[in-house]
């Protein structure tokens, strides 16, 4: 007799098996970066690439970070995850001196202590390596300890290290979490950069965005740039640099 499997045990067994996968990599140092340029809307040039994480598999398939980050949270294996693209993302500053790299970090990644251990101890490692990192907070969770925040902003700031805010615009807590964290780039939603070429509502918030950055004296990136027409208008509105696939998609890149 052939015994039916609800979906419960389907997810569980696939769940175990993206467990197993997961301490694979991170023993076989399988956890890998792919970096997405970032250009300089002015000049057109390269000026610094998004470092992005990526599992290759026992079966050597690419995969997402959609696929296995949350599960890594749940299995206790976030942390050693985190580590590995910090190593990814420092060794690529340590071999290409003229370039500037983005790490996303959480809130959560944050309010961890052995995190922000290990980022402290590879900025003083690594020293001097501080003006060419920028760290993007992500707008995936709230605050829970804005001292413990503040107080790791603060000690990274002091290493030349630039902050910056991802997916910004999407809602009233973005701009409460400028004031109280004053980063140096924010870099707006890729939603609303998407909208620019069809909505006038998009645009005039791009714009009210970009002169409110101007007036604090922040840089801004718009993400998701699919072609020369949204370039075009990013450029025009005063958007300092732009990020998306009309530029490069994520990869394993040399910079030779």
């Amino acid at each position: 007799m052939i015994k039916a499997l609800s979906s419960n045990m389907i997810n569980d067994t696939k769940i175990k098996d993206m467990i197993r996968q997961i301490k694979f990599a991170i023993e076989h140092r399988n956890i890998i970066s792919y970096f997405q340029p970032i250009i300089n809307n002015q000049t057109k040039k390269i000026e610094k690439y998004e470092s992005l994480v990526r599992l290759v598999n026992t079966d050597n398939e690419v995969l997402l970070p959609e696929c296995f980050l949350a599960i890594s949270k749940s299995s206790n294996n976030y942390c050693d995850i985190t580590k590995q693209v910090l190593e990814n993302s420092f060794l690529m500053l340590q071999e290409n001196s003229n370039i500037s790299i983005s790490i996303n970090l959480s809130m959560s990644d944050i309010e961890n202590e052995d995190i922000r251990s290990i980022i402290i101890n590879f900025l003083d490692e690594y020293s001097g390596f501080g003006k060419r990192i920028i760290f993007e907070l992500l707008e995936d969770e709230k605050i829970t300890n804005f001292k413990t925040i503040s107080r790791f902003i603060y000690s990274i700031k002091k290493r030349e290290v630039r902050i910056a805010i991802d997916d910004f615009g999407t809602g009233y807590s973005n701009f409460e979490r400028i004031f109280k964290l004053s980063p140096d780039i924010i870099k707006i939603d890729g939603s609303l950069i998407g909208g620019l070429e069809s909505s006038s509502y998009s645009r005039d918030l791009v714009e009210s965005l970009v002169h409110f950055s101007q007036k604090q004296g922040i840089k801004t990136v718009g993400e998701w740039v699919e072609n020369e027409s949204t370039y075009k208008i990013l450029r025009n509105i005063g958007v300092d640099y732009s990020q998306g696939n009309y530029f490069g998609k994520p990869d394993l890149i040399s910079f030779g």
